[in-house]
């Protein structure tokens, strides 16, 4: 596996270390972001609103920045995603000094565009390595959630040292400096294949306005694609649901800021831990058994957190939620890769982003409402509920239908 490694290239190591500060970013935003919800929301059921609207940000731009690339390149838009996520981490600061939900909220949608623009990352680092370790790099790309792990409920707990404000400022002011980290790295970074990236949406679009059809009309025909994406979509849903619920209940029942930060740190790692070995089991299962695994790995999450209050259930809840979220998110993206061609690669991207955004929008937004609603039990077996479409969708297209070959035409970016 270390020689496979060995063979990307070194842009894709750098992608994967702009994905893990991001990512560190946003799981700052995990820790403290429904804690400052409820401080400043009307009322408790509103505590997940500003989660909720910074994924409604991500599903609303994730189309609209991969049109963008597909005029200027991967590079010039991933920056100026990257840059607003500096801003969105100072208006959430500055919102948390005022005692404004409302600027919270706009902080919080603004974090989103920079979480749309960081997911189309993984897409970059297999647009740069070559055919047969595609699965490696976006596996590796994930990887570096890693850092995620261990950096950024770490900061999160430490960010008092560096900024000493109270009322959650200093962990938003120490997300916009993770932020900033991503900016110098993709400045600095050259994207070799963004002219024929540039080219090859150019002259789709023309072809398509020649033969007066739309761009992406073939890929998103097909059922296998649209399970890919809903694999994203409900691994990232659910997730989301149960991850900003669990840091609510832990609260509720009285467990330190400190060992909620515990929690989403073993959460975190299990989510991108994986992927240094998940493209090669995607290779060695199959994708239809990758698949399967990660869906079990969602329907035990929900059981094993029917036990809370216990810490443990919370902590294998959490552990097993995020290993389910790696593979349903990894093998859907590797089956849209392999699905798209060149031409349609970008719209295919942006398309399933958008759809897995959604999902994970709805999930956020009413994640606290359900709390009140359901209650910690009845959370779980809505979970579950929501799981049954997607095995049967699975079912219905017999998983893992895609060749592992490319399809035909496509060729190496």
């Amino acid at each position: 596996m270390l020689s496979t490694v060995l063979r990307l290239p070194v842009g894709v190591l750098l992608l994967s270390l702009c994905m893990g500060l991001g990512t560190s970013a946003a799981t700052i935003g995990v820790a403290v972001t429904s804690l400052a919800g409820e401080a400043l929301a009307p009322n408790q059921s509103l505590a997940t609103v500003p989660y909720g609207l910074q994924f409604l940000a991500l599903m609303a731009s994730a189309v609209p920045l991969t049109m963008l690339m597909g005029r200027f390149g991967r590079k010039s838009v991933n920056v100026m995603a990257s840059l607003l996520g500096v801003v969105s981490a100072l208006v959430s600061a500055l919102a948390m000094a005022v005692g404004s939900f409302l600027l919270l909220c706009l902080g919080h949608m603004l974090l989103g565009v920079f979480l749309a623009g960081l997911a189309t990352l993984r897409f970059a680092a297999i647009d740069r390595s070559p055919s047969d370790l595609r699965e490696m790099a976006v596996s590796l790309a994930l990887f570096g959630g890693v850092i995620a792990g261990f950096l950024g409920p770490t900061l999160a707990r430490s960010a008092g040292m560096f900024f000493p404000y109270e009322n959650y400022i200093a962990p938003f002011l120490m997300m916009g400096v993770v932020c900033g980290l991503v900016v110098l790295i993709l400045i600095f970074l050259p994207f070799p294949n963004d002219a024929e990236t540039v080219r090859q949406a150019q002259a789709a679009k023309r072809e398509a306005q020649a033969e007066g059809r739309r761009v992406g009309s073939i890929v998103l025909s097909k059922p296998l694609y649209w399970f890919a994406a809903l694999c994203g979509a409900v691994g990232y849903g659910v997730m989301t649901l149960l991850m900003v619920a669990s840091a609510l209940e832990m609260k509720n029942q009285n467990f330190a800021f400190e060992v909620n930060t515990y929690m989403i740190q073993a959460h975190v790692i299990a989510m991108f831990a994986p992927s240094l070995f998940s493209g090669q089991l995607v290779r060695w299962l199959r994708r239809d058994r990758f698949i399967f695994i990660g869906m079990m790995f969602m329907v035990s999450a929900a059981v094993t957190a029917l036990f809370a209050p216990a810490l443990w259930a919370f902590l294998v809840a959490l552990v097993l939620l995020g290993l389910g979220w790696n593979f349903l998110y990894v093998g859907g993206a590797i089956m849209v890769t392999l699905l798209a061609s060149p031409a349609e690669k970008l719209r295919a991207q942006g398309v399933n982003d958008m759809i897995v955004s959604s999902f994970s929008a709805v999930a956020a937004l009413t994640s606290g409402a359900c709390l009140v609603i359901f209650g910690w039990q009845g959370l779980q077996i809505f979970a579950l509920i929501v799981l049954v479409p997607l095995i049967v969708f699975g079912v219905i297209v017999r998983f893992g239908g895609v060749p592992l070959a490319q399809p035909s035409g496509q060729a190496d970016t």
